[in-house]
């Protein structure tokens, strides 16, 4: 595989079942390539939240703390 050569393919010359290899591994390719892509996507979201949140925490700030509680219906 290290010698791979691609090859120009016409489209208009392929016969019946040519035409759905050819179009089954363009899909193939596309769906592959976006696959790949929304997972780095993923990954670089995930480490820079996880990156924002070490930088965001300060042991000099306490946890949250409710000042006042009601009910809905009180209101």
């Amino acid at each position: 595989m290290a010698d791979k050569k691609e090859r120009k393919v016409e489209f208009d010359r392929l016969n019946l079942v040519g035409k759905a290899i050819f179009v089954t591994g363009t899909t193939a390719r596309f769906v592959g390539d976006l696959l790949e892509t929304i997972a780095e996507s993923v990954t670089t979201l995930v480490v820079d939240v996880e990156k924002a949140f070490k930088e965001g925490a300060n042991p000099n700030i306490d946890d949250a703390k409710i000042l006042d509680e009601h009910d809905e219906k009180s209101s």
